[in-house]
Formats: C-alpha cells, sequence, structure tokens
C-alpha cells in the first residue's frame, strides 16, 4: 500500500513539474530563440571605413555582448554611443530595444524596435522582437500580425516560424500550430522547444502515438530538456514502464542537473523500492535547489519512513524556514515529536 500511495504521488508530483497535466497541457515554451543569432553588427558582405567599425558596429557588438551578460546599464551605454555616430544603424536600434526588453522597460523597447523597422524596413529580427513584446504585453493580434510580416522577409527562419505557431497554439488552432512546429523544425532540426511543443500539439490533437513518437525524438536530441524528459517519464510511468523511466532520469540529471528531475527520479527509485537510491535522489534535488520546498519534504518523509528521524527534523525545519505554513511538513513534524 505504501508504494502503491507515492506512485499516486508521483504521477500527481508530474503534473506539477510540468504546471498543467502530465502529458499535453504543459506550459508552452515561448519567447525569443537564439535572439543575437542573425542580429550581431557585422561588416561581412559590406565595406565600412574603419572609423565607422571602430565607433558603431564594435560598439554595438561589445553591447550585445553586455546584454548578454545581463549587464544591461553598460550595454545601454554601448548602444547609445553606437547611435550617436549613427542614429539610424538598424542593429544598434535593435540591441537597444532587446536590451530595454530585458529591463522590462517596454516603453523604450518599443520605441527602439519601431525605430529599428523604420530604418531597416527589410530587416526580420526586429519585426519579430517587437513582436515577442507584444505577447509580453496580451497584444497577441498585433505581434501575429508583425510575425507574419517578418515570415515574409525571413521565410526559412525557424524562431519566427516557432513564435507564430506558439500563438496558434495558445489559440486553441492546432492544425495551424503544427504546420508551423514542423517549419521550424525543418529549418532547426534541434530546436529543442519547438519539438516539445510539437509533442504537445499532438497530444492535444488526440494523437497519442504521434506525440510520443516526438518527446522521444526530443529526448534524443536534446536529452537535457527537463519538461521534455519529464513529461515524457510520466507517460511511461503510466504505461508501467519504470525501468524506461529511471534510464530516462538518470540520463537527464548527468547532462542538466535540474531539481525537478532529480526529485522525479527520487519517486520512481522509491515506488521502485529502492530506498537508499530515492534519499540521494532528493538530497541531489535538494543540493540543486535549496528553496525547493517539494524535494525538501520528500527528503524528510524518507528519512522518517526509514526512521532517521533526526535528519527528517532537520530537513522539516529547513522547509518550515523557506514556508512556515506548509502543511505536510507541519503534519509529518507533528508526528515526529510524538515519537520522540
Amino acid at each position: 500500500m505504501k508504494y502503491f500511495r507515492l506512485f499516486i504521488i508521483f504521477f500527481l508530483a508530474a503534473i506539477l513539474f510540468a504546471e498543467e497535466d502530465p502529458m499535453g497541457n504543459m506550459t508552452i515554451e515561448y519567447g525569443p530563440y537564439d535572439i543575437l543569432q542573425k542580429e550581431s553588427a557585422s561588416s561581412q558582405g559590406k565595406y565600412y571605413p574603419y572609423e565607422y567599425y571602430e565607433n558603431v558596429i564594435q560598439y554595438v557588438q561589445e553591447g550585445n555582448m553586455l546584454a548578454s551578460d545581463n549587464k544591461l546599464d553598460k550595454a545601454i551605454e554601448k548602444f547609445d554611443y553606437a547611435l550617436k555616430n549613427d542614429p539610424k544603424y538598424v542593429f544598434a536600434l535593435n540591441g537597444m530595444g532587446n536590451t530595454y526588453l530585458k529591463k522590462k522597460d517596454y516603453e523604450n523597447a518599443e520605441k527602439y524596435f519601431k525605430q529599428a523597422i523604420k530604418y531597416g524596413p527589410d530587416y526580420s529580427f526586429p519585426y519579430n522582437n517587437l513582436a515577442n513584446l507584444y505577447i509580453i504585453k496580451g497584444k497577441d493580434d498585433e505581434a501575429l500580425n508583425l510575425l507574419l510580416q517578418a515570415l515574409k522577409k525571413d521565410p526559412n527562419s525557424a524562431r519566427i516560424n516557432y513564435n507564430i505557431g506558439n500563438l496558434y497554439l495558445k489559440d486553441d488552432k492546432l492544425h495551424i500550430a503544427r504546420s508551423y512546429f514542423q517549419k521550424a523544425i525543418k529549418f532547426d532540426s534541434n530546436f529543442c522547444n519547438a519539438r516539445y511543443n510539437l509533442a504537445i500539439t499532438y497530444w492535444r490533437l488526440n494523437n497519442e502515438i504521434s506525440a510520443i513518437e516526438h518527446y522521444e525524438k526530443l529526448v534524443s536530441i536534446c536529452p537535457g530538456h527537463s519538461k521534455g524528459v519529464l513529461n515524457l517519464a510520466a507517460y511511461y510511468i503510466q504505461s508501467g514502464q519504470t525501468e524506461k523511466a529511471l534510464i530516462l532520469y538518470k540520463q537527464a540529471v548527468l547532462i542538466n542537473p535540474d531539481s525537478d528531475v532529480f526529485l522525479a527520479l527520487g519517486h520512481a527509485y522509491h515506488n521502485a523500492g529502492y530506498a537508499e537510491k530515492e534519499i540521494d535522489a532528493y538530497r541531489s534535488s535538494v543540493m540543486t535547489d535549496s528553496t525547493n520546498t517539494d524535494a525538501l519534504y520528500y527528503l524528510a518523509l524518507a528519512y522518517y519512513e526509514q526512521k532517521m528521524l533526526f535528519s527528517s527534523k532537520s530537513t522539516l525545519d529547513e522547509l518550515l524556514k523557506i514556508e512556515p505554513e506548509n502543511e505536510n511538513a507541519i503534519s509529518l513534524k507533528k508526528k515526529l515529536d510524538q515519537e520522540q
């Protein structure tokens, strides 16, 4: 009975990890994809005087690097200097827009993206980035219009097709969403989030076979994709294939030591009757994220079930410092106090 009880807990935990249910309605991966991949200032294919390169292009390149490192105020200084020397340089305007977007200064981000579109109407990326801003602001119709314009300028862009697919998936237009995710993967076969959202789309279309096929393809190409691993493993366990789930978890944490995957691995070890490995997995989950209250609770519960009462109590104390009203922790602590 004990293992059956925690098997159900595992299944519900898988739901929690994915934020909705274990297969099909998980969190969709949104947002820009490799934002600097095609947007770095470059002199390739065009001659620039050295003075221009030194006073404009180089500053934009440095600004992009600083923005990538989250040094946003310093990045703005670089872009600002470049724009003083060329106020119409699209890459500088776009870089400034991206940086303000990261700062959540949406008014300035919108201003610079619109200027980038004005002075570089044939580039796709400022349309894409302004669309991402509008998605954040809940202006999906305006975002879709911009993305469709961007696609005309760069029809082979994986990220633009991906972002359009996201909007159609959000609107539950599943067949249209599927076609755009398929195009994104066609243009970038290693695009993990596009594969993930395609699997979600197939599941919502009630095509379980194709959904599982795409999840399996996703984890073979991107074995560290935590959400894909969690949801595929949940399916395996639901289907009675616990050993396959264990292998999937263990491969994933070697590549991407994710706290939730360690936690799910601990649940799977419990259900398989491996108490020592269960505790090790929960410990790893806590070491990876010391604020993961689910991991702390299940570690305390595992200690309790193995009669390691002092360890159980100290773990509960850590949990209650983070979340004093955690009902499961309070209940387990009462049991411990009664037994000591």
